[in-house]
């Protein structure tokens, strides 16, 4: 594990539309290359709009983590999960 899943889980919390995230795995040296997968549950209402909340949330963990390559599975609002798993 590069990054503990709760300081990711927490950044991603913090852009809007992000209801929860989970799968959160890490792996890397931070500074050198951090790899990040994860699940994300966005309340978006089209494909374009889910697309833009992962981008934002992307760009988050790239400028925090960088250099970082992320991996994101997008669900829908209906999705039920409310822990953070790894």
């Amino acid at each position: 594990m590069a990054v503990a899943p709760e300081v990711i889980h927490s950044l991603a919390l913090s852009v809007p539309g992000v209801v929860n995230c989970h799968d959160i795995a890490s792996r890397g040296v931070i500074g050198r290359q951090v790899f990040i997968e994860m699940h994300l549950i966005v309340d978006a209402p089209d494909v374009e709009t889910s697309h833009r909340i992962t981008e934002e949330v992307e760009n988050l963990l790239k400028e925090r983590f960088s250099p970082a390559r992320v991996m994101i599975h997008v669900e829908p609002p209906s999705y039920l999960s409310n822990q953070i798993s790894y």
